[in-house]
């Protein structure tokens, strides 16, 4: 039963390692931050700076505006800053705010 929720949990939350060292863009996480992509998946920044997000399958991956952005631009939506990568857009949440985090 044990390896059945974790199978489920596994496939429900897969993430994508992002490595943002390998962009030409000028993205580079904050460990601690919070972000979503493409206004859909939420995402983690881990000590290596490596940006990690769910998979979900959202609408939104079909917005050009967040898809087809002009990499390494950036801009502000509220209080939040965003990115455009080769993965789309990254946007940080609850205002860049740094967690604590414990890995």
């Amino acid at each position: 039963m044990k390896a059945v929720i974790f199978l489920g949990i596994f496939l429900f939350a897969a993430v994508l390692a992002v490595n943002a060292s390998d962009d030409d863009d000028d993205f580079k996480c904050t460990v601690g931050v919070n972000y979503k992509e493409n206004r859909c998946n939420n995402c983690f920044c881990s000590p290596t700076h490596t940006l990690g997000c769910t998979l979900m399958a959202c609408q939104s991956h079909q917005d050009p505006k967040l898809t087809n952005c002009a990499r390494g631009t950036t801009w502000e939506e509220g209080c939040e800053k965003c990115w455009c990568t080769k993965q789309g857009t990254i946007c940080t949440t609850d205002c860049g705010r740094v967690h604590n985090v414990k890995y």
